[in-house]
């Protein structure tokens, strides 16, 4: 799919890696093999809908991510 040609809806299901432990979306690959989350080290990464990751954020901080 050319990026250039995205609408919202499409770059919206684009699945979102985070961090389980600590919902971070800060994940980063090491070596081209071990996806890690910079933010608590954690490598048990995840994926979801940004919808569904929103949700779960919400549930967990009682906030909306900013």
């Amino acid at each position: 799919m050319d990026s250039e040609n995205l609408t919202v809806e499409d770059y919206n299901n684009i699945p979102v890696y985070y961090c389980p432990h600590c919902l971070s979306l800060k994940i980063k690959m090491l070596n081209n093999y071990i996806d890690y989350c910079e933010d608590c080290g954690c490598t048990d990464i995840e994926t979801a809908h940004i919808d569904e990751w929103k949700a779960m954020y919400r549930k967990r901080f009682g906030k909306d991510y900013i």
